[in-house]
């Protein structure tokens, strides 16, 4: 549960430093704005620039809750930090092993954060694979291992997610009560140009206030999430090994959004728990959208297209198995 008292503690800081503070400050596990009594007066609000960015960043922040919550129970059942280092993700990759200024939430979500005064951009290191930003999903970097200039204008901080990934989010809130009530989202990230992938996450679920983290009292839930794109099928599916308390919740997942496909997308063929669904049948949307920007400067990146395919209006339940299934057609 690390995290600096947000904007600093004494003296008075500046606007500047205020609004980069509160945009890597967001993202810390344990994140609050706070001073000394005797210094000026530094509430996010003070200032409209640290308005905005607060509102950026603590915005997203919200909706990734379910995200932290789960890296809190993980870290009570396993230790495993919430906040870590990127060798902790890529212990063969000795480039980051002395890296301080970037770190990751987990093992996916990479924040690399403004930390000089005046600048409107930052020198970020990309372990090899695909990242994908999670305020722009179609803005993509594909690395080889090397660093990218990314654009931070005073109110922007760069948040990516790394490939192989299964992202649970929602739809954020003016207070985490509110939040965890709206529907869920599922983000699945491959490589790009991705025909023959897998990736993974998870989701535990509380009522938040029991001073235990805890499977089996029946105030939990617990999803492992699994998806893989091979031989011309994305699969997505569930299994679920405590979901009482989330059905009783009336939880469900209202989106997914699939991210690195190679080729395109048969919205015909889309299939729920091994029921064919028709495109705009049933309450379900299905439109796929192909990358509009891809940034990379290594020779096997440029070029390169991939598909962001996103399924809306579903009406599955967190606490239910489910299984997904689309065909894939050729490479565009």
């Amino acid at each position: 549960m690390v995290g600096a008292d947000i904007c600093g503690f004494y003296p008075a800081p500046t606007e500047e430093l205020c609004n980069r503070w509160i945009e890597v400050g967001a993202f810390y596990p344990f994140s609050r704005d706070h001073a000394n009594y005797y210094s000026p007066r530094q509430e996010l609000y003070q200032w409209k620039t640290v308005t905005k960015s607060a509102q950026n960043a603590l915005g997203m922040r919200y909706k990734l809750l379910p995200y932290l919550y789960t890296l809190n129970y993980m870290a009570h059942t396993s230790g495993a930090p919430i906040a870590r280092p990127l060798f902790f993700s890529f212990p063969d990759y000795k480039e980051c092993y002395g890296l301080s200024t970037q770190f990751l939430l987990g093992s996916s979500l990479m924040v690399s954060p403004v930390l000089e005064q005046g600048k409107t951009s930052v020198k970020a290191l990309f372990p090899p694979g695909s990242w994908y930003s999670i305020f722009d999903m179609t803005q993509t970097i594909v690395s080889k291992g090397q660093y990218f200039t990314l654009d931070a204008p005073l109110n922007v901080v760069n948040v990516h997610l790394y490939q192989n990934t299964i992202l649970p989010m929602q739809q954020g809130g003016m207070i985490s009560k509110e939040a965890r009530m709206t529907p869920f989202a599922l983000i699945v990230t491959f490589p790009i140009g991705a025909s023959d992938a897998q990736a993974k996450g998870n989701l535990y679920l509380d009522n938040d206030e029991l001073p235990e983290m805890k499977l089996g009292n029946g105030y939990s839930t617990y999803v492992d999430l699994y998806a893989t794109v091979k031989e011309g099928s994305v699969k997505i599916w569930s299994e679920v090994q405590e979901g009482k308390f989330a059905i009783d919740k009336g939880w469900k997942i209202e989106k997914v959004t699939v991210l690195g496909l190679g080729g395109s997308v048969d919205t015909s063929g889309l299939k729920i728990n091994g029921s064919p669904v028709a495109n705009g049948a049933s309450n379900i949307e299905l439109s796929s959208v192909e990358q509009m920007h891809l940034q990379a400067d290594d020779e096997d990146g440029q070029g390169k297209k991939s598909l962001m395919v996103e399924i809306s209006g579903l009406n599955l339940y967190v606490g239910k198995n489910f299984d997904m299934s689309m065909r894939m057609g050729t490479q565009g």
